[in-house]
């Protein structure tokens, strides 16, 4: 009997961090994430690498036919054989995110970066929770 593990039957062990905690921890067959050089997938025994993420949807492939879909946020990605971290400042399950309160915060922030004026601190607040937003409701409407 041999004691080799084939590639389907491996999984990466994977950690998805934000600064409030783990957001996802667990096995998955595959990881598809937004790297800032494009879509980046990551299968067991993958090379180590770290990544620079962009906002984007980060899917987690659980079986065929069952992903884990989060809205995540700029961050890093660190791969070594078969362990993932994402550390990214927000992580959130597409299923949870309230259309109504994604539109609405994107409505106020908006407004905030129309009022900023020349205060380039206010100006970069607002414009990254313009992204955020726009990226939460992305990925609802590409997985609606």
């Amino acid at each position: 009997m041999s004691t080799a593990t084939s590639t389907d039957e491996r999984q990466l062990a994977v950690k998805v961090l934000t600064p409030e905690g783990a957001v996802f921890e667990g096995k998955v067959r595959m990881v598809i994430a937004p790297s800032v050089e494009g879509e980046i997938g990551i299968l067991p025994r993958h090379m180590p690498v770290v990544a620079l993420l962009r906002p984007g949807e980060t899917r987690l492939r659980i079986t065929d036919g069952e992903d884990v879909i989060l809205a995540t946020t700029a961050g890093y990605m660190s791969v070594e054989f078969d362990t993932v971290v994402i550390l990214v400042e927000q992580a959130e399950p597409y299923d949870q995110i309230d259309r109504a309160r994604a539109e609405a915060a994107l409505a106020r922030a908006r407004e905030e970066l129309a009022a900023a004026g020349d205060d380039e601190l206010a100006a970069d607040r607002a414009q990254a929770a313009v992204h955020r937003a726009e990226n939460r409701l992305k990925v609802i409407d590409r997985n609606a």
